[in-house]
């Protein structure tokens, strides 16, 4: 039986909104910052170009294997509880990378960090999901998201600032604040929502699925070297395994029978060409900036906020806009303006030209703002209020793993033209030879995703049935 809208008074609604709200923007904040702060800390720990990619990376890697589990867990034990778990995840995890001795130590938090933000990500978008009706689910769900660019706005401002005048180290304790205001919020509702309570977890399936992920995109990371076939090839079997295991399997983790509905399956795949196509831009750009361009981790942070700012405007509109006409008619111009940005990274040189750059940050800051809300409204639309975590789970995970193929693109162009070893400003030719091809895939994904996004057609019916 589906949850009575009306049990819920509009102060609770606000405080769930508020709530996952800045579970949200602390998602974007943790890796925006670190963007920006990339050089700096490679630099104290003499780390090489291509391995301070793994500071983006690891994050990525770790979030996108427990998204999925995490969902699962939340619907057995608690929306609301997992939230909390995964917001006090990060406050600790806050302090601790500050305190990291090492490089490898810090990846080792960065890790744990991902754990943290997996539990409010499979959460937030369904928990906004099951207190506002459909109807009216646009406008919360576009607030959301634009939280979510606040978070990217604010984050390569925050941190290049941060690390430009207290150091790298301040800008993981900034982190403490927002967690804190997460957790208060949330205790305010009293209410939680465990819609397969009793139900067992399936133990078996979530080995299978974060081997796989984890294998797969390793493998992923880690080309041209000669241990990435092998690592994706396993993670392809496991992947493959935990399929199969799945549709089987009475309660299974993930539902893959949701990739049946042609609106789900359709969604999720343009979601995952969207970040595939354009998250590189701004990890790109901080190298761009600072190595090429010689602009200071602040300076650069300046520029780089042109994005999301654009992106924090326009959502709301596009979300609000989502409830009356075609999402599709506003994804795929999200998708086709990720085209544009795409290209003119293809053309940087050693002559920094910032009328190009701003080019860059305008055109995917409004491909992201029209793309985001729309899609999600459209996936949430479209699935059974049983399968609200697991749609959630799903957008968030495609999401990670489009952004963590978009830098691995770049980081595997790198160590082509590069080596593994080299440092940008010793080789800026070739660090601009791997800029034009890597956004030359980019470019690709993004024309595949303008595809996609056109053909996600409304069906009448929900896409995917009950557990």
């Amino acid at each position: 039986m589906g949850t009575d809208h009306s049990d819920f008074s509009s102060k609770e609604r606000r405080i769930v909104l508020i709530a996952c709200s800045v579970g949200a923007f602390m998602a974007p904040l943790i890796t925006s910052m670190i963007n920006l702060a990339v050089p700096t800390i490679s630099g104290e720990f003499n780390v090489s170009a291509h391995n301070q990619g793994w500071l983006v990376m690891i994050y990525f890697l770790s979030s996108v294997a427990f998204i999925i589990p995490m969902s699962r867990l939340s619907d057995l034990y608690g929306k609301r509880m997992m939230f909390i778990i995964g917001t006090v995840i990060v406050l600790i995890t806050s302090i601790t990378s500050a305190l990291s001795t090492s490089f490898e130590i810090l990846l080792i938090w960065r890790m744990i960090t991902g754990i943290g933000t997996a539990c409010i990500m499979s959460t937030s978008v369904s928990m906004i999901a099951q207190i506002y009706p459909k109807a009216s689910r646009g406008l919360p769900l576009a607030l959301n998201t634009m939280f979510i660019y606040i978070g990217a706005s604010i984050g390569p401002v925050l941190g290049g600032l941060i690390t430009d005048v207290l150091g790298w180290r301040y800008m993981f304790l900034s982190l403490i604040p927002f967690s804190i205001a997460a957790l208060l919020a949330i205790f305010f509702f009293k209410k939680d929502f465990r819609t397969s309570e009793g139900e067992p977890f399936d133990v078996k399936g979530s080995l299978l699925y974060v081997i796989g992920i984890v294998s797969l995109m390793y493998g992923v990371l880690n080309v041209p070297d000669i241990i990435s076939a092998a690592a994706m090839a396993a993670g392809i079997v496991f992947l493959i395994a935990f399929f199969r295991y799945e549709t089987k399997e009475t309660y299974p983790v993930l539902k893959v029978s949701l990739f049946k509905g042609r609106t789900f399956r359709r969604s999720t795949i343009a979601a995952f060409l969207n970040y595939g196509s354009s998250y590189a831009v701004i990890f790109t750009m901080s190298l761009y900036l600072q190595n090429v361009g010689g602009l200071t981790p602040g300076a650069a942070g300046m520029v780089i906020l042109m994005q999301p700012v654009v992106q924090a405007i326009v959502t709301p509109f596009a979300g609000r806009a989502s409830d009356r006409i075609s999402p599709r008619i506003l994804t795929t111009s999200g998708m086709i303006m990720m085209c544009i940005g795409t290209a003119v990274m293809t053309t940087l040189s050693t002559n920094v030209e910032m009328l190009r750059i701003y080019a860059v940050l305008i055109a995917t800051g409004l491909g992201y703002a029209l793309f985001s809300s729309p899609n999600t409204n459209l996936v949430m639309g479209n699935v059974s209020e049983k399968n609200y975590s697991e749609s959630s789970g799903v957008i968030s995970v495609m999401r990670q793993v489009g952004m963590m193929v978009s830098v691995a693109v770049i980081m595997c162009m790198i160590a082509f033209t590069m080596g593994t070893d080299a440092h940008i400003h010793d080789m800026v030719d070739e660090f601009m030879t791997a800029i034009r091809y890597a956004f030359t895939i980019c470019f690709a994904f993004a024309v595949m995703g303008a595809i996609m996004a056109w053909r996600c057609k409304e069906p009448p019916e929900i896409d995917g049935g009950s557990r």
